[in-house]
């Protein structure tokens, strides 16, 4: 059994009930059959204009008509937020969305994953979408091992943010969760949404592309309050590991910010 992912990461758009593609053409690795496990999506207000919400659906479309059964229509929801009463509202967070599915991929089969949005918005949101594969569908396991990195950094350029070096005792990985933070001063009009990627040169892991466990919206104005957390969801996964072996940690933000961006990755193996 191993599992993978993929993560795409684009701008919604301004109409209601609009499909826009979030980022390129997902193509599935060969070989194969997969079982697509899971779908993911997330969103990130960029301006906080008051009296505009953010959430919709994800379609998710299999362009070579290599998912059995077909997916259409397709549709999955993507919570994102309410109203706001005033530009001066916090930096709200928006917590991730994963919908358990099965479909059956084959070896390249290729898939969109397009968003809309339920009303008209000004400012076009940030969108994280992307897919949970692998072999089988992985089982919940009681977490015996836990490990993580932690950096904080401003750019968006891909991040190292460690390497994690698994037990001797380690058999497989079977949890990810990557936790993204905001923990300096916040400057208006920066959304904050970043993915995380695991890689190793112990193990076949790639394609390892995994959300975080939320997003945070830009705010306008002078900011007041804090925001809510929503619960954090540790991913099932199920990686063959070698005993011992490296996992290199990396993040990317969906843009550069003016404080410092915080991502933190944990795993979990037995």
């Amino acid at each position: 059994m191993a599992s993978f992912a993929f993560a795409r990461t684009g701008t919604g758009g301004t109409a209601a009930d609009t499909l826009k593609q979030v980022g390129a053409d997902i193509i599935m690795p060969a070989g194969g059959p997969y079982t697509i496990y899971g779908v993911y999506g997330q969103l990130a207000r960029v301006t906080q204009i008051p009296d505009e919400s953010t959430g919709g659906y994800l379609k998710l479309d299999a362009l070579s008509g290599d998912l059995t059964p077909d997916p259409a229509p397709g549709k999955f929801p993507i919570i994102g937020s309410p109203a706001a009463a005033s530009a001066n509202s916090h930096i709200s967070a928006v917590p991730l969305n994963i919908w358990p599915t099965n479909f059956q991929a084959s070896g390249k089969a290729s898939i969109a994953l397009s968003y809309a949005n339920d009303e008209a918005i000004t400012t076009a949101p940030v969108v994280i979408a992307g897919i949970l594969f692998g072999t089988e569908i992985p089982t919940k396991q009681p977490h015996i091992f836990m490990d993580s990195v932690q950096a904080e950094f401003a750019s968006a350029a891909e991040q190292t943010l460690g390497s994690i070096i698994l037990a001797e005792k380690a058999s497989r990985i079977t949890g990810v969760m990557a936790v993204l933070n905001k923990p300096g001063a916040t400057t208006v009009a920066e959304p904050i949404a970043a993915t995380i990627r695991l890689d190793s040169a112990d193990v076949k892991i790639q394609p390892s592309q995994y959300p975080c466990n939320q997003v945070f919206n830009s705010a306008d104005g002078t900011l007041e309050g804090a925001p809510s957390i929503g619960m954090a969801q540790m991913i099932p996964v199920d990686i063959p590991v070698i005993a011992g072996s490296t996992i290199n940690v990396y993040a990317t933000t969906t843009q550069s910010v003016t404080g410092n961006a915080s991502v933190r990755v944990f795993l979990a193996y037995e």
